[in-house]
């Protein structure tokens, strides 16, 4: 073999090299974090990013000495390749999920409300304490640097009659054939970590045709928490009375987290001095979302059943949602209505309240056009949201119709550009920012209620659609994680004058809202389901279920004191006691017996809220 031809062999070795690199980037990122960084986990991490790297060394060596077409078709290839992993390490990062086709047709669908997370994908730090855009710099540096090499050596080779690099690509190429054969039998790693975006499909095949196919479904049991008919709740007793009610106000605050409102110092009256008014005056629980996501917070909040389990919005597809308002509308005489900053037609959110039974819904521009004022891709500014409402609500009123109030401010989703009263030092501290501006807004919506007389008889009910998380588990936003930053929110009931019935537990789920509304209403001989339970009447220890946006990334069940994640792709499952370990800092394994049951009572849930969905609602006749 000549000279020449060693030296593009020995210069391809760095140009398919690099192809490792957005894994290894993602394994320091998640090292300190959620996976073993043994030796032998490392290599089950870059198997499937071998075998990748080992193909492009084939293709080199065999193709480049023969055709100087193959160097531009090759180098091509391997930069789109480059982009492709960065671009796939990126979403990992933040969404704990690998790039697929759901996740892509998601974002196209969802492009133009999706931008403001544009800053955080690009300006966070991605890995050895560099943000995804210098790293993107750096290995684009790289890559011209050594399929420069690739080039010359190239040339070189082309000029030399010579054979091909025999030797390197017999290696090369038992190596890739070596890798291709293990990657099937070797086990998943958790967050599908060992997985590469090219190479997967292909293991993938190897799989589904019979190799190492040995997966099995288990036998499940019937999930715990079925939907059953609201008109249940007259079996328990209710030991105060409650008042009477004319009107009723949802206002489902944005992003907003228990963890930075109401947890342990949290500087809750100094900072939010609204909230912590109505939460002392009135009920407030830590409430458990159901997916940490807004539209399947709506869905849970109204509706009080548990929301699809995946990145689908099955919740806003039907032209008519059974519930507690339909119900409040023909039993109490009540109208309703929407205000929301948020863009209405993100997820269908118009059409969804349609069919939760709000007949009308105004954005900040349908109301105050010559004011509103865009705040990010995602919606407008809050500051003309409440106060220009009360002339609808007071129409509501005088048409001698009681009114049912939503409300959906957009002060704390991201970019959290918010006045506050603290200097902020760093993106958690804008975040509450926002919280405190949406605390001031809900104070001048109730001085203006008060100042039209609409507060008496008005029940509110305030909560968050769900959490956020700000690096306490190396995650940004929300979507992915079942940690209790992104899973609990605040939760409050309150009426001027009104003492409301303290709740035995202060811990509740968002699908304990409207079985609870339903009874301060006296709406208890109606037929619609519900899976969470009334607030207001004794129950006895619960479990709380709960899952990840993307489909079977994670999954959660809270049994006082303990929590348990159960992690889809490596099988396991771990507990926090979240007495002695609020913050989730020291999980323990779960095994055995233990386990078992309750990882299957988890993918029972799982089961049970995907087949919910696939049946049909039907609209009363």
């Amino acid at each position: 073999m000549g000279r020449n031809n060693h030296l593009l062999g020995l210069a391809l070795l760095p140009a398919a090299a690099l192809l490792l690199v957005p894994k290894i980037i993602l394994i320091s990122y998640f090292s300190s974090r959620w996976v073993d960084t043994d030796a032998a986990s490392i290599a089950l991490y870059l198997l499937q990013d071998l075998l990748l790297a080992a193909l492009v060394y084939v293709l080199g060596v065999s193709l480049l000495p023969r055709c100087k077409v193959a160097f531009w078709l090759l180098s091509v290839l391997a930069g789109a390749l480059l982009l492709l992993l960065l671009i796939d390490m990126r979403v990992r990062e933040l969404w704990l999920k690998p790039l697929d086709l759901t996740l892509v047709a998601y974002s196209l669908q969802h492009a133009s409300n999706l931008t403001s997370g544009a800053q955080v994908f690009f300006n966070q730090l991605a890995g050895f304490g560099f943000t995804f855009r210098f790293i993107v710099f750096v290995l684009f540096l790289a890559y011209l640097a050594t399929w420069a090499l690739v080039g010359l050596a190239s040339y070189r080779a082309l000029r030399t009659p010579a054979k091909p690099l025999a030797t390197s690509s017999t290696l090369a190429l038992a190596a890739g054939a070596a890798l291709l054969l293990g990657a099937p039998f070797a086990s998943d790693a958790r967050y599908h970590l060992n997985q590469n975006i090219v190479t997967s499909p292909l293991i993938n095949a190897l799989r589904s045709a019979g190799l190492n196919n040995t997966a099995r479904q288990p036998n499940l049991l019937p999930f715990e928490q079925p939907a059953y008919p609201i008109s249940a709740i007259n079996a328990l007793p209710r030991p105060e009375p409650t008042p009477p009610f004319t009107n009723l106000v949802f206002i489902v605050m944005e992003s907003v987290r228990w963890n930075s409102t109401f947890a342990e110092g949290a500087d809750t009256d100094a900072r939010y001095p609204t909230l912590a008014r109505l939460a002392r005056e009135g009920m407030l629980s830590k409430a458990y979302v159901t997916v940490p996501h807004s539209s399947k917070g709506y869905f849970s909040i109204f509706t009080g059943l548990h929301a699809f389990p995946g990145v689908e919005i099955k919740e806003a597809m039907p032209l008519y949602q059974p519930g507690v308002i339909h119900e409040l509308k023909q039993q109490r005489n009540m109208e309703a209505v929407a205000f929301s900053s948020l863009f209405l037609q993100f997820e269908n959110m118009d059409g969804f309240l349609s069919s939760i039974g709000v007949s009308k819904a105004y954005s900040v521009a349908d109301m105050s056009p010559a004011l509103a004022q865009s705040y990010s891709s995602f919606g407008a500014s809050d500051e003309q949201l409440f106060l220009p409402s009360i002339p609808y609500l007071k129409a509501i009123r005088q048409s001698g119709k009681g009114f049912i109030a939503l409300y959906f401010p957009s002060a704390a989703h991201y970019p959290y550009d918010c006045p506050g009263k603290r200097v902020p030092r760093n993106q958690l501290d804008k975040y509450e920012a926002c919280i405190e501006t949406t605390d001031a807004l809900i104070g001048q919506m109730l001085e203006g209620f008060d100042k039209n007389g609409l507060l008496d008889a008005t029940l509110f009910v305030l909560v968050g659609d769900h959490g956020e998380s700000f690096g306490e588990h190396g995650l940004f936003i929300h979507n992915s994680s079942m940690y209790e930053e992104e899973v609990t929110v605040p939760l409050i009931f309150w009426a001027k004058g009104q003492p409301l019935p303290k709740p035995a537990s202060t811990t509740s789920q968002q699908t304990d809202i409207a079985p609870t509304v339903a009874d301060f209403f006296g709406v208890h001989n109606a037929s619609f389901q519900v899976q969470g339970i009334s607030l207001l009447r004794p129950h006895g220890k619960r479990a709380f279920y709960m899952s990840t946006f993307f489909d079977q990334l994670s999954s959660a069940l809270v049994e006082h004191p303990y929590k348990y994640i159960y992690d889809f792709s490596p099988d396991t499952l771990v507990k926090y006691n979240l007495d002695q370990d609020p913050q989730e800092t020291n999980p323990q394994q779960v095994t055995g017996d233990e386990f078992t049951a309750t990882k299957n009572r988890l993918l029972s849930y799982d089961a049970y809220q995907k087949a919910f969905f696939e049946e049909e609602r039907q609209h009363p006749q």
